[in-house]
């Protein structure tokens, strides 16, 4: 793959920084350092100047030379515990695609279903949200967006058609919904999971799961009947096929490390195994079975681990200067007597109007340390605050570059922008409110 370098987008990012840097905001010493380093990558992730990986590792080099942070410390970030969480998951993504179990799965679920359109739906955007809790959003559209067009082909579906477009946007939504799910689903997770830690909370797998598996479900279900409300489809019953074809010895074995590893991941805290030591378990296993070779290895997405160690680091600086308590002073000047739910909302549309001009890792590497900052000047539950903010960055459905699964469905050409907008807008409307009262709950 070639990765292509922008000047004149890095020099924009350089001015940004240093226009930043001589304005009168009142941060000193470190912390002032801290905001034009903070902003200066920020702005090059954003500008996509050159590619995000890189970017992730100037940013060591940054942290180093201009913060005066220790190099220990600055790289610990880059193989921290959680970056070993996900390694594990990307080792059972390659593992899932490499014998077609994932593909395997999904035309299981859609087979059962039967020939009702809605409940058609239903399943699309059920089956990428299950298996975007355990690989990547992308793959995940990936895989089942080719399965939706061949279910719309067979049953005669043109561009245009409503019934497409609720089906490719249900394989869209579905796979950044289901990316909630787990902590190992979005980057995001990771990092909320990350910075939860450095603040002394004991997080893991389970303590995600209790409150981002329930709200994945039913942010779902309100998903699926928007779809189907918005695009109410011409036909009742379609043409659908069932998968004949019988699980492979492979697939089985694939099958069995995973439960093994999940049901471990769930357990940590009754055997007490850290949840980045459970991720070995399958790496090792893959390999001691045979399923998986040095080739295969070389799959896994390295360039997205060093930009979450980047996003982890970047936090860590901010944290480590105190420019966190600074912005979250200001922050909580405005939140200061405002009861639960409106702060939850407050976050939550923050998080969603950061990730609709940013990925979701950039987002939540700016984001999340000040809101760990503010949950001690406000008083709050810091684990519920900073999840709530973590899972409103990934609620960004209302353009086809928020996220690469919406953006794999408006290349279909099903859907356009006004359509996606639509569809997009309601369901984060939903998102949000679900959010703030589910945070409540917790």
């Amino acid at each position: 793959m070639r990765y292509e370098i922008h000047p004149w987008r890095i020099l924009l990012s350089l001015f940004a920084a240093v226009f930043v840097y001589f304005l009168p905001l009142g941060f000193e010493g470190d912390a002032h350092t801290m905001l034009f380093v903070m902003v200066f990558v920020a702005s090059l992730w954003v500008s996509e100047a050159a590619p995000f990986h890189a970017t992730a590792v100037f940013v060591a080099l940054l942290l180093v030379m201009l913060v005066g942070l220790k190099p220990e410390d600055v790289f610990a970030q880059y193989f921290d515990p959680v970056i070993m969480l996900l390694l594990g998951g990307f080792a059972i993504a390659v593992a899932m695609g490499k014998y077609r179990l994932d593909e395997y799965i999904a035309y299981r679920i859609l087979g059962k279903v039967g020939s009702k359109s809605s409940m058609v739906i239903l399943a699309l955007i059920l089956t990428s949200a299950f298996i975007s809790m355990w690989i990547s959003n992308s793959a995940t559209a990936a895989i089942i967006m080719p399965i939706a067009l061949v279910i719309l082909a067979k049953n005669r579906m043109k561009p245009g058609s409503r019934f497409g477009k609720a089906s490719v946007l249900a394989v869209g939504y579905g796979a950044t919904i289901g990316g909630v799910g787990t902590i190992i689903g979005s980057t995001p997770n990771i990092m909320a999971a990350k910075f939860l830690n450095d603040a002394g909370v004991s997080f893991g797998f389970y303590e995600w799961f209790y409150r981002g598996f329930p709200f994945m479900i039913i942010l779902m279900l309100a998903g699926w009947l928007a779809l189907v409300a918005i695009f109410r489809p011409e036909k009742n019953r379609i043409v659908m096929s069932k998968q004949k074809e019988k699980m492979s010895a492979e697939q089985k074995k694939v099958l069995a490390v995973f439960v093994v590893t999940v049901f471990l991941w769930i357990t940590e805290n009754i055997h007490g195994i850290h949840n980045s030591v459970v991720a070995l378990v399958p790496i090792v296993l893959f390999y001691f079975l045979g399923l998986l070779s040095i080739k295969d290895f070389l799959k896994i997405d390295w360039p997205t681990l060093v930009l979450i160690g980047g996003g982890l680091a970047l936090g860590m600086g901010i944290h480590a200067t105190s420019l966190d308590a600074s912005f979250a002073s200001v922050i909580s000047a405005i939140a200061t007597g405002r009861d639960s739910l409106a702060l939850f909302l407050l976050l939550g549309l923050a998080g969603i109007v950061m990730t609709v001009v940013v990925s979701n890792t950039t987002a939540a590497a700016v984001y999340l340390p000040l809101v760990v900052a503010l949950a001690s000047l406000l008083g709050t539950d810091v684990t519920n605050t900073v999840v709530v903010a973590a899972l409103a960055v990934s609620l960004d459905f209302m353009f086809p570059f928020g996220t690469p699964p919406t953006a794999i469905a408006y290349g279909t050409k099903f859907v356009n922008m006004k359509d996606i907008a639509k569809a997009g807008i309601a369901i984060s409307f939903i998102g949000l409110l679900l959010l703030a009262f589910m945070g409540l709950l917790w």
